[in-house]
């Protein structure tokens, strides 16, 4: 995941604001507790959310201490102690980590191959720690790269088609989080829609460098370069109130907070800061 899926800070108050870091500093532990240091380069917004999501559907009840700050040891910060959800949100962190890099290093130029041959090493063994703890996990995320691997190389210019492989890998994975068949329904349906707007914003994000590049990009392949804003934006929008829609449905948790934020507020953010920065530019 790309770090999409945030809240809008200006509209969090002081309290959920500390919460969200607390949580977003307990995920950097966790990954460095479980994979090694290096692994807290996997560290994003997208698994802080899943992991706060997480943390409401299951209604455990975050617990906070203040610890030193791996990044800036004199400090303590607030920071949420290992659970089981943050575990969780390591684990597919990692797992996702891994077979992006494979696709780097098979799709990618010279040095994204020399690159990925540098940290595959360490990788592949924390992979091989958390596809043991979640194979779930790992069977949904190998059979999404799979897909989406098969559609870039029949150059698939639908773009729902192009997003289905990774809303369907968020579909099973929040899916996950949950026991009971009910919730289980409605945390598919929007792991479904917030993997689908992370892929649209991701192709969004990337649209420039992937047409200088010749990458693939189903905006690029779908549309005329006046078209595709628009059309991205409104599939976008579209997406968000699926989400906003879906989670509705759940019971409020610790997080709801920042989680209604996130949805109402953040997400649009994020769509109206890409279309900014791309205004910016088209500009020069």
């Amino acid at each position: 995941m790309f770090g999409y899926v945030k809240p809008f800070k200006p509209q969090l108050r002081m309290c959920e604001f500390d919460a969200y870091k607390a949580v977003y500093c307990g995920l950097c532990g966790q990954l460095g507790k479980s994979f090694g240091a290096c692994a807290r380069v996997t560290l994003s917004y997208d698994f802080t959310f899943l992991s706060m999501l997480h943390c409401s559907v299951t209604k455990n009840t975050a617990e906070f201490e203040r610890r030193s700050c791996y990044v800036n040891p004199i400090k303590k910060q607030l920071t949420c102690r290992t659970s089981e959800e943050l575990e969780f949100a390591a684990d597919t962190a990692v797992i996702m980590l891994y077979y992006k890099l494979l696709d780097n290093m098979q799709d990618g130029g010279f040095f994204s191959k020399m690159g990925g041959g540098v940290v595959f090493p360490a990788v592949n063994a924390a992979y091989k720690k958390a596809e043991l703890r979640r194979p779930e996990c790992k069977k949904i995320i190998e059979t999404a790269a799979i897909n989406q691997n098969e559609l870039e190389r029949q150059k698939c210019d639908r773009v729902d088609e192009a997003a289905q492989p990774t809303a369907d890998a968020l579909a099973g994975i929040c899916s996950l989080m949950s026991e009971d068949e009910n919730t289980k329904r409605v945390l598919s349906r929007l792991g479904y829609f917030v993997g689908r707007y992370v892929y649209l914003c991701d192709a969004l994000d990337d649209l420039e460098k992937d047409i200088k590049t010749g990458g693939y990009n189903p905006f690029a392949f779908r549309y005329k370069k006046e078209e595709i804003y628009t059309n991205a934006k409104e599939s976008l929008y579209a997406t968000i109130a699926e989400c906003s829609k879906a989670y509705s449905l759940l019971d409020e948790g610790q997080f709801h907070p920042i989680l209604l934020n996130v949805f109402e507020m953040g997400m649009k953010a994020n769509v109206k800061e890409i279309l900014s920065k791309k205004e910016r530019q088209s500009d020069k």
